[in-house]
């Protein structure tokens, strides 16, 4: 299990980089929860999930008050009060709930049960774009079940590796047992803990094979922090990291937005497009990312507002990039 938390916990929530939070939990807990999954369904799967979540959720002080964050901004933009006592903890942990139930659908896209015919493309002509794209950068974010779309690369004419550029370090537990699932699978995991020169070339060419890069655009960067532009996020400025509009702009492809969330228990993927392959000036680009940045949070804020309980981030995401220098205690 990871609900992306460190122990022990830090006395302030706003005063580290969310790539100093470490998982929770073990491989050991995750393969037992796959075998009760396997063996006795879904059905047993949930019953046993709930105590362990919840377990998670009242030792989890950090996660706990950054799900209340999200959930009061997220309640105040929609015009709702913000929830207090009771009511807040229940709504924070149907939101730790539900990302405990994701795993569950993670493993069955792992596992290949996932099909095709299973997603609903809610956007089928940008849907098309991005097959017909000669290579592509999609960006995502920790919102419903990335894993899902591994189906829409996996088979047909449209069969192709995706790219998803990932933090091995803060989850490795998790990432290695997917591997373990299915090492045959659509997606490939490019661990960025040391990203430089060298990862861009590698990324160019795999765009200039046809292979989509996706990458999770809600986080600021590991190697360079501060190197962000504030952008409105449900009603709180928020940093989003220069990286990801910059790399995009380097790759010179069609970019996307992809996000696929559960529906009344069925997953519609939306895919948006972004942005089209264009030159900028050097005195131009700084003004550019924060086009794209604020663009980007603009439908973040959308599609959070659409699935409320599945965006998925268990650290103070509107912290300022000025306070990563202290570390937790």
């Amino acid at each position: 299990m990871s609900d992306n938390n460190k122990t022990p916990q830090p006395h302030n929530d706003n005063t580290f980089h969310w790539s100093q939070l470490k998982e929770r939990g073990s491989m050991f807990g995750i393969e037992v929860l796959v075998f009760i999954y396997k063996v006795f369904g879904k059905w047993l799967f949930k019953v046993v999930l709930t105590p362990v979540m919840f377990y998670f959720y009242i030792t989890g002080r950090l996660s706990r008050h950054a799900i209340w964050h999200y959930l009061d901004n997220l309640n105040t933009s929609m015009g709702e009060q913000k929830r207090v006592g009771l009511a807040r903890f229940k709504q924070g942990f149907k939101l730790y709930f539900s990302f405990g139930m994701a795993i569950l659908d993670k493993f069955d896209a792992w596992l290949g049960k996932v099909n095709i015919e299973d997603i609903e493309i809610a956007t089928p002509g940008a849907y098309q774009e991005l097959v017909q794209a000669k290579g592509s950068v999609i960006f995502s974010a920790h919102l419903g079940n990335m894993e899902i779309c591994r189906a829409i690369f996996s088979m047909g004419d449209n069969k192709r590796p995706l790219n998803v550029i990932t933090y091995n370090e803060h989850t490795p537990s998790f990432n290695n047992f997917l591997k373990k699932v299915n090492q045959e699978a659509a997606i490939n995991f490019i661990h960025i803990n040391n990203f430089g020169p060298d990862d861009t070339i590698k990324l160019k060419q795999k765009i200039d094979d046809g292979e989509s890069i996706v990458i999770f655009a809600d986080r600021t960067s590991v190697n360079n922090p501060t190197s962000v532009h504030q952008a409105p996020f449900l009603g709180e400025d928020a940093p989003f990291a220069v990286g990801p509009f910059a790399l995009a702009n380097i790759m010179e492809c069609p970019v996307f937005l992809m996000f696929c969330i559960n529906e009344h228990g069925h997953y519609r993927t939306y895919i948006e497009k972004f942005a089209d392959p264009i030159k900028v000036k050097r005195k131009e680009r700084q003004a550019h990312f924060q086009s794209m940045a604020t663009r980007f949070a603009e439908r973040l804020e959308f599609y959070c507002k659409k699935a409320p309980y599945q965006w998925y981030n268990f650290f103070n995401f509107w912290q300022k990039a000025s306070d990563k220098d202290s570390k937790p205690s």
